[in-house]
């Protein structure tokens, strides 16, 4: 077991137990004291990078903390001296702890010590511990410094693959994620004979080739087709399951069925035998009007949350436990995970079946459309919708899908030119530019209609973690070790209070960071929920990853508010969230992601060559419509919320 003091991360769980490390080397510090074990050494530089960054244990006053200050400012002297006495860098390398292997390179450049590491040196080093170039790649000034032997070395190096990808496809996962640099002199035609040569290896790892396969062009490397078609193929031959090998699998799958109950209930869901089932009572469907039959896909199939978000995106915190293993964010890829995918292919089907129930109505979901549009829209809000263009009934689906695009992107340039001019001029509306789907302007441009994650490093991810993670561990605690209450958040929401002492001594440091941080409060020696608003909205964060601000509580949009000013949180005012433009992009074209279904492309482009059959056309068309429906609910989410915003300014006046 490592038992030295180790900086992780600013906001790392774990820094209270390795301050007390922190605390015992400081405290038995010795300035003028001669080292002769680099472990020693590279402690020192651990504890200084703790107090560099302002952490401190509660017990330690202002006094204690400036001596601690004053102390680590000579670490820099014993680390320089010891590392410039030092004649053989492969044998400290031998003796070094497995958790400072990365400090060992940073103090190099931190340091000013880039001068101890020749060409000949690192060669040395690398031809006895091939594995450190992972290290290496993680400081600049070394690759600048040793540009042509590190050059040199990836271009034989086993895994260089593996390392191109994960410095230019793979999203970084934490805040504290260390870039890879490398050499600029190892040109991208080199880079793509070292990603071929692994392609044709046996030593391909499937989850690498399907990142190269599903890889777009970024600055600093791009592949040829050829290569992308290599990975295509390869992955097919490396996901085939071997003839008489043992799968262990669980089918799941739905059924959707339109039909008379004989009563009021709209419908019936149940799960049988792993099968999603779904009635939806036509006695009712009858009743509605045009208008509420298309606003059927908001009240009856759950296209969206109770708070106006859309319902089909992905969301990482449905991943199983399988995906959550195996789970690697990839650069330009759209990741649908299995629910999610289960989610889609389930409104694809409602809104199939929908069809044929209002074909039987003698109506069709397109007249639906133009009938919210050009009508409905008009009516409530007075917008001055223009005439739509629906397809012909008798066409062909793909003379169908050549329509439609152009269609929903005439109502974002319409609804974008009434939100910037209060109206739509014919005249102007033909002289604007086609503006992305994925990009309608709000009428509440500047109001706060959503609220996200601040890019960049930031405190909010300690909360999260701590409080809605089911890897924090902070809902294992007697007697609830055997309930199903898997996260903090959940155990605290259904029990409403767990007494302190019963947490074990590890698990203090971050019930009492949470109750330094008002999330908790210890209520007559319970622990229980502190600032109930503000843990009400991070959980909106952490489930959707973001917040529709005006379908919150009052006391939650302050909180919303004040997170902003800390630097939590930031406003966005476009039509659709950011996680409904990403969806809408995988869905539509391939602005964002190499994996997305690109229709709009296919359809606006011409090329449908790789469509096979009707079906797949009559498919299209399906997803065409949802995209639709689920645009033209959001305007209308839209301009209600604009109506009741001026309605309530009215009246405050």
């Amino acid at each position: 077991m490592f038992e030295r003091a180790k900086f992780y991360s600013l906001h790392d769980l774990g820094n209270t137990m390795e301050l007390r490390r922190v605390q015992d080397v400081l405290d038995a510090y010795k300035p003028g004291l001669s080292y002769d074990n680099v472990n020693d050494v590279l402690e020192l530089y651990n504890a200084k990078l703790f107090i560099d960054n302002g952490l401190a244990l509660k017990v330690w006053d202002d006094t204690r903390i400036m001596s601690y200050v004053s102390l680590v400012s000579g670490f820099g002297k014993d680390i320089v001296s010891y590392f410039r006495n030092t004649t053989n860098l492969v044998a400290l390398l031998q003796s070094l702890n497995h958790e400072y292997h990365q400090d060992f390179w940073d103090v190099f450049e931190k340091f000013g010590l880039l001068d101890l590491l020749s060409d000949d040196v690192l060669k040395a080093i690398l031809e006895q511990f091939p594995n450190e170039i992972e290290n290496i790649l993680h400081c600049e000034k070394i690759v600048r410094q040793n540009d042509a032997v590190l050059s040199d070395f990836l271009r034989t190096y086993i895994y260089t693959s593996v390392l191109l990808v994960n410095a230019f496809y793979v999203k970084d996962m934490t805040e504290d994620a260390r870039k890879l640099f490398i050499p600029k002199s190892l040109t991208n035609s080199q880079r793509e004979g070292i990603i071929d040569d692994y392609l044709s290896g046996n030593i391909a790892n499937l989850g690498v080739v399907r990142i190269i396969m599903q890889s777009r062009d970024v600055d600093g490397l791009k592949l040829n087709s050829k290569i992308r078609l290599k990975a295509r193929r390869l992955e097919s031959s490396l996901a085939t399951i071997p003839e008489g090998a043992i799968v262990s699998a669980i089918q799941t799958g739905f059924s959707i069925e339109f039909k008379k109950f004989n009563n009021i209930q709209r419908e019936r869901q149940w799960i049988e035998n792993l099968i999603w089932k779904f009635e939806y009572n036509e006695d009712y469907l009858d009743l509605l009007d045009d208008t509420k039959l298309l606003e059927s896909f908001r009240t009856l199939f759950s296209y969206f949350y109770t708070d106006g978000l859309i319902a089909l995106s992905n969301d990482r915190n449905q991943d199983n436990i399988f995906e959550k293993i195996t789970h690697t964010e990839v650069k330009g890829v759209y990741l649908m995970n299995d629910i999610s995918r289960m989610r889609n292919n389930i409104a694809v089907s409602q809104l199939a079946m929908f069809d044929g129930y209002l074909r039987r109505r003698g109506k069709n979901l397109e007249g639906l459309i133009k009938n919210y549009y050009e009508k409905h829209l008009k009516e409530v809000y007075g917008y001055p919708a223009p005439s739509l263009s629906m397809p012909k009934d008798d066409d062909t689906y793909a003379n169908k899908n050549k329509c439609i695009a152009p269609e929903m992107e005439a109502v974002i340039k319409q609804y974008s030119l009434y939100v910037e001019e209060g109206e739509i001029d014919p005249e102007l509306l033909e002289m604007e530019y086609s503006l992305p789907i994925a990009l309608g302007k709000s009428l509440l441009n500047g109001k706060h209609k959503y609220a996200v994650i601040k890019e960049g490093s930031n405190a909010i991810y300690g909360p999260l973690f701590m409080l809605f993670s089911d890897q924090s561990l902070l809902s294992f605690v007697d007697p609830y070790k055997d309930s199903d209450y898997h996260t903090l958040f959940d155990l605290l929401n259904n029990i409403g209070r767990v007494p302190y002492s019963n947490y074990e001594e590890h698990q203090r440091p971050h019930i009492d960071f949470l109750i330094g941080a008002g999330l908790l409060a210890i209520d007559n020696s319970f622990v229980c929920f502190g600032n109930v608003p503000r843990v009400s909205a991070l959980s909106k964060i952490w489930y959707h990853k973001e917040i529709s601000y005006y379908h919150c509580e009052p006391e939650v949009k302050k909180e919303v508010d004040k997170m902003v000013d800390e630097g939590w949180l930031k406003y966005d005012d476009y039509l659709l969230s950011p996680e409904e433009r990403h969806y809408i992009n995988f869905y539509l074209n391939s602005v964002e992601y190499s994996n997305g279904l690109q229709l709009r492309n296919r359809y606006s482009h011409g090329a449908t060559s790789c469509i096979n059959g009707e079906a797949e056309h009559r498919n299209a068309y399906y997803n065409f419509l949802m995209m639709f429906v689920i645009l033209l609910l959001k305007i209308d989410e839209d301009l209600s919320i604009n109506a009741f915003l001026n309605a309530q300014l009215e009246n405050n006046n």
